[in-house]
């Protein structure tokens, strides 16, 4: 069983080790977050090499080294190389560092998700690296079922309302419930 975690990655810094295809929407999931991304692979894609180029992340051409980790909250391993992966893993444990090993589960200490960001809700899903696909279709049903902003909008002003007169939590959910029934039904 895992524990589902959101971590705060803004001014952290996170290193990627591979730079193929695959990673390249985690990349720039991850310098969204503010995380401070390093990438370590003997070959990157065009657009990480373009990234690196812009100052995006911090791009090192070369094969991993253990000292790569250093100072790292969060390592990501992507490589199609079994004794990287191993090595990675390895050094990781040593130094109590998170790793997400994509298509490697028995070395991952971590596990990415499915996620679906709809302000001010981030919804994320995982099959704990099992079941990948399914995972994403999953995020996608859930997508199309997501309200829009205008439930948000009703929503906030309903806590509003809530606080300014002293309604107790315990009749909040339900107030809730019946109103967005109403809603729905318009």
């Amino acid at each position: 069983m895992v524990f589902p975690l959101f971590l705060r990655l803004d001014g952290r810094r996170v290193v990627v080790v591979g730079a193929g295809g695959a990673l390249t929407k985690k990349i720039t999931e991850l310098r969204a977050s503010g995380a401070l991304v390093t990438i370590v692979a003997p070959v990157a894609t065009e657009t990480v090499t373009a990234l690196a180029a812009n100052g995006d992340v911090l791009l090192h051409a070369r094969a991993f080294a253990p000292s790569d980790l250093d100072d790292a909250w969060l390592v990501i391993a992507a490589t199609n190389d079994a004794a990287v992966q191993a090595e990675v893993a390895r050094v990781a444990t040593e130094r109590r560092i998170w790793l997400l090993a994509v298509d490697d589960v028995a070395s991952a200490t971590a596990y990415g998700g499915s996620v679906l960001r709809r302000a001010p809700f981030v919804v994320a899903i995982s099959s704990s690296g099992t079941a990948p696909a399914l995972t994403r279709l999953i995020r996608e049903i859930l997508e199309s079922a997501l309200p829009d902003e205008s439930w948000v909008t009703a929503a906030r002003a309903l806590r509003k309302d809530w606080k300014a007169h002293a309604t107790p939590m315990s009749a909040r959910f339900e107030e809730l419930v019946r109103a967005f029934s109403e809603r729905s039904k318009q």
